[in-house]
């Protein structure tokens, strides 16, 4: 079994990793952590990558008081088995399944009551409660673009029409807020509820004061925080390799062969390789 630890980069919490990465490789298992892969020079898209194809996510919520790292919320959006492991007490570790550990006595609070779940390997009650909650509901993607590119749109609906259909996704562009509505609400709404992000990044896209001010802010946000999932494609020749703000997130297609670049073949298979993207992500 695969299993992802999100753990502070503490030397004060040596103890703890290591206890946990014996009892984990002792079970016959493999453990990978954020930093693990960073050191390796590993991407943030990679980490991403790493907690999908894990089994189980533990992420230790200690000093944290359920304010939660980037890894919970990914293994939240792929809808990992998880537990949390902590040596404060919270009213958040009610609603998942929680192993609360004593620094003074680590074999007996945390290492045996682990050691004893990945020995049994069943996903818990409260992880089980979770996914079924969360499992077949329509996630919402948001398009973020420069209307100078809206000729992209038309096409790249087309190649996601089939999940719009079938109801696992709601496709949100500004085309929808009708006349009367309160488009700056409704774009915030819109951005709120969004799980997916795409981004048609081009030099107008950039020089949008609206896009930088008022959508790149809150995805950028979620993204970090809830684990949002940003898609960036390249549509004209711009600087977003020297945007680091959007840089960090790998683009569908080369920056330096955008889209405008492409004969309609190429930018089909761009279109599909976007759709198979999403549909990773409603599994």
């Amino acid at each position: 079994m695969k299993i992802f630890l999100a753990f502070r980069y503490n030397s004060s919490y040596q103890d703890v990793l290591s206890k946990v990465n014996n009892v984990v490789v002792a079970a016959g298992h493999t453990l990978s952590t954020h930093e693990d892969l960073l050191n390796a020079g590993e991407t943030e898209e990679l980490v991403r990558e790493e907690i999908k194809n894990s089994d189980l996510v533990i992420v230790d919520v200690s000093e944290n008081e359920g304010n939660l790292t980037s890894e919970f919320a990914i293994a939240r959006a792929f809808e990992k088995p998880i537990i949390l492991i902590t040596s404060e007490s919270s009213s958040f570790l009610e609603k998942y399944f929680s192993i609360y550990y004593d620094r003074l006595r680590l074999d007996e609070t945390l290492i045996i009551p682990l050691d004893n779940y990945l020995k049994k390997n069943k996903t818990s009650a409260a992880v089980k409660k979770f996914i079924k909650k969360e499992k077949n509901i329509t996630k919402s993607v948001f398009i973020s673009y420069s209307h100078k590119d809206s000729n992209t749109i038309d096409r790249l609906t087309v190649h996601l029409k089939p999940f719009i259909k079938s109801g696992q996704i709601d496709l949100w562009i500004d085309t929808k807020i009708n006349a009367g509505d309160q488009w700056k609400m409704e774009i915030d709404k819109a951005l709120d509820k969004a799980s997916i992000a795409i981004l048609l990044i081009s030099a107008d896209f950039l020089a949008s004061d609206f896009i930088v001010d008022n959508e790149l802010p809150p995805l950028l946000k979620a993204a970090e925080e809830k684990g949002k999932r940003i898609i960036p494609i390249i549509v004209k020749p711009c600087r977003f390799t020297s945007t680091p703000t959007l840089s960090k997130f790998q683009s569908l297609n080369d920056p330096k062969n955008p889209l405008s670049k492409l004969n309609e073949n190429d930018r089909e298979e761009i279109y599909v390789k976007l759709a198979d993207l999403v549909d990773d992500n409603l599994k």
